[in-house]
């Protein structure tokens, strides 16, 4: 009986393996499928003239779904309520829609289509980073945290010089800058892990001082992309201070790291200002 019982352990030994391997590959197909979705439709939207914006919200809503199902699926995933999976989804919602808002005002001609095309690629590496981010114990979470966090610059970028273009009114402007701040800031703190509350907490309050600084910036001689790189090194600066005091890695010396960065990015932003 001994010996029946463990060939037959060992006939679903394979069986599992090929379980697992079966299940990694079709998440991986899911996520390459999501993301040629994302480019054909981004395009869509950059292609068709006058601008449908109708078509850049079903895409964030499609973004939202996908995201959501494909964080769902991780082997590590503890997903029970219909919440959990929110601090995963503002990176891909707000990529989505800060891609596509600043393609349609800079992108022309053929550029509109290869640029759409493309969109593809860094939507997948996000994508696949937030998949991966679900387990903070694997060998490659410190890689996939470094992909997510240069996103969330690369899009708050993407915002800010949107914001700027728009020539919205002062109050507007600001309020605009305080929240894409505050859901950016989410992404980089929940590296912490702390409880959802928590960290929206602190991700607000960082918001908060970037909707002032955005305030600031209409009183000093910067416009365009010289006030959108002003906010983005001022949400460095704040986001990876607060990140180091939460992890209590926060010194004099790594507070003067972030400074000296911000003050080096300040003093280029001015000397390039001075030459246009």
């Amino acid at each position: 009986m001994k010996q029946f019982t463990r060939v037959r352990t060992l006939d679903r030994l394979p069986d599992r393996a090929t379980d697992a391997v079966s299940g990694t590959i079709s998440r991986f197909d899911t996520v390459s499928a999501l993301s040629i979705v994302f480019a054909l439709t981004l395009t869509l939207f950059l292609a068709v003239e006058p601008t449908q914006n109708w078509i850049l919200l079903l895409l964030c809503g499609l973004v939202t779904i996908g995201t959501d199902h494909v964080v769902r699926t991780h082997p590590k995933a503890r997903f029970q309520r219909l919440d959990d999976t929110a601090l995963y989804l503002f990176v891909p919602v707000l990529f989505t829609l800060g891609l596509g808002l600043f393609l349609e005002e800079v992108a022309e001609g053929h550029w509109t289509i290869g640029a759409g095309l493309l969109s593809g690629v860094p939507f997948w590496a996000i994508l696949r980073a937030e998949y991966e981010s679900v387990d903070r114990d694997s060998a490659s979470y410190q890689k996939t945290r470094l992909v997510l966090n240069l996103a969330t610059y690369v899009i708050a970028f993407l915002f800010f010089a949107t914001i700027y273009d728009f020539d919205l009114s002062l109050l507007t402007a600001s309020f605009a800058a305080g929240i894409v701040s505050f859901l950016l800031a989410i992404e980089v703190l929940r590296e912490e892990g702390m409880d959802t509350y928590r960290t929206m907490f602190y991700a607000l309050a960082i918001g908060v001082l970037l909707g002032q600084t955005a305030w600031t910036t209409h009183f000093l001689p910067l416009e365009g992309s010289s006030a959108a790189v002003f906010l983005l090194l001022g949400l460095y600066l704040m986001t990876g201070m607060m990140h180091n005091y939460l992890a209590d890695r926060l010194s004099l010396r790594t507070a003067s790291e972030f400074t000296v960065v911000a003050l080096g990015g300040l003093l280029a932003v001015t000397v390039s200002h001075s030459y246009l």
